[in-house]
């Protein structure tokens, strides 16, 4: 599945479906069979890891793209899966694009699988490909340079889990396979690179309560935030328990992202706000409002800006000092049923625009959009090239 079509299953669920969801059938029937196992060094009970990864296949891609400026990777550079129709399962081709525009051809991407993330020392992508009513998913992790891919599988009872490198470098995939049958959370675990599991997160803690989750890794690798059923709990890289937080209504409330090096934003019954890791009282970006939700906000010179969601749609919003909001509309997009900010740089943002759940919007495309001028640039897919972007990363150095 796509990185759009991914994105618009999870707006229609809410952002519980980026935290893990109770699945039925097969899925939770298996996942209620696991077997306790080892929590990692720092574990303190809680369900037990799934079985291990399987055995991992390196392959080497043929005819991968030579003559990028590999020196020149980073700052404002774009990874992005591009296919040539919104086709389910359309071969995708994994580009790189300059942020002054430029396209460059990689190779193909992996079959099926859906772009994820981009490691932060430019060399990975992140891939993850899941059937339909399976409980085994399998994650590729793609060298850029070489076209060489190492692929695991893992059990997952969710189709949409959570995955990412581990930061700053992005030299391990953190790996959260959902819920058991009775909708307890499995743990988060971390693999190796060509899948050698290393740690099982703890997934009981005395004060928080039980993860439920959701997670987010600072941006030094550091430390990592859980979202429990009674607020937030900060461990270690080891996973050693550091500090509890906690959250009025814990149980509406879900971890979106890092709102700076000591803060994390919350969607709290439509609500934003900024909760310390410190324990101090949180700062509320938002009033709270009737339906909808939001999956993310970016600081930028202009304003303050959120991603919302509702009904399979998502769309753009600047934040207004009173606690309101006012919805944008990109240039050119005036009919998109996504729009989903990839991050920030300098007074810009890209988006990943493209259709809703009604499939009247056939394609999409990246814009460098300027909310400041409103103006916007596609730089790949649609008219910049043609083609359906499926998926795509803003590059991070840290």
């Amino acid at each position: 599945m796509g990185g759009i079509t991914r994105r618009v299953a999870a707006a229609s669920l809410g952002v519980l479906a980026l935290a893990g969801v109770v699945c039925g059938g097969t899925a939770t029937a298996q996942a209620s069979g696991l077997a306790a196992g080892s929590a990692g060094a720092a574990g303190s009970g809680g369900p037990g890891c799934p079985a291990s990864a399987g055995t991992s296949v390196t392959v080497t891609t043929a005819h991968w793209a030579t003559g990028v400026p590999w020196r020149s990777v980073g700052r404002g550079w774009i990874l992005a899966d591009l296919a040539a129709s919104q086709k389910l399962g359309a071969p995708g081709t994994v580009y790189l694009v300059s942020p002054g525009g430029r396209r460059y051809r990689l190779g193909p991407a992996p079959a099926g699988a859906s772009l994820e993330d981009w490691s932060g020392n430019g060399t990975d992508a992140l891939f993850f490909a899941q059937g339909q009513n399976s409980t085994t998913g399998t994650i590729t992790v793609l060298n850029l340079h070489t076209g060489r891919a190492s692929r695991f599988t893992v059990f997952s009872s969710s189709p949409y889990p959570g995955i990412s490198f581990s930061r700053p470098a992005g030299t391990a995939v953190l790996f959260q396979a959902g819920t058991t049958q009775n909708g307890t959370s499995l743990p988060l675990q971390r693999f190796s690179l060509t899948g050698t599991r290393e740690l099982c997160y703890p997934t009981q803690f005395s004060r928080a309560g039980d993860f439920d989750g959701g997670y987010q890794e600072n941006a030094t690798g550091t430390e990592l935030v859980f979202s429990t059923q009674n607020g937030l709990e900060v461990v270690s890289n080891a996973g050693q328990p550091i500090r509890a937080l906690a959250i009025h209504a814990a149980d509406s409330c879900n971890l979106l992202n890092w709102w700076s090096s000591a803060s994390v934003l919350m969607n709290c019954g439509a609500q934003l706000l900024a909760y310390p890791l410190s324990g101090a009282r949180p700062g509320a970006l938002t009033t709270s409002r009737d339906g909808g939700t939001f999956l993310g906000a970016w600081h930028l010179p202009s304003g303050t800006y959120a991603e919302a969601a509702a009904c399979g749609t998502t769309w753009l919003e600047r934040l207004n000092t009173n606690g309101t909001a006012t919805t944008l509309t990109i240039p050119g997009a005036a009919d998109a049923g996504t729009v989903q900010p990839l991050g920030t740089d300098g007074s810009q943002m890209p988006l990943l625009i493209g259709g809703g759940c009604d499939g009247h919007f056939p394609y999409s495309f990246v814009d460098w959009y300027n909310p400041g001028a409103n103006t916007a640039t596609t730089v790949i897919g649609g008219r910049a090239g043609g083609g359906y972007v499926t998926g795509a990363v803003l590059y991070r150095s840290s």
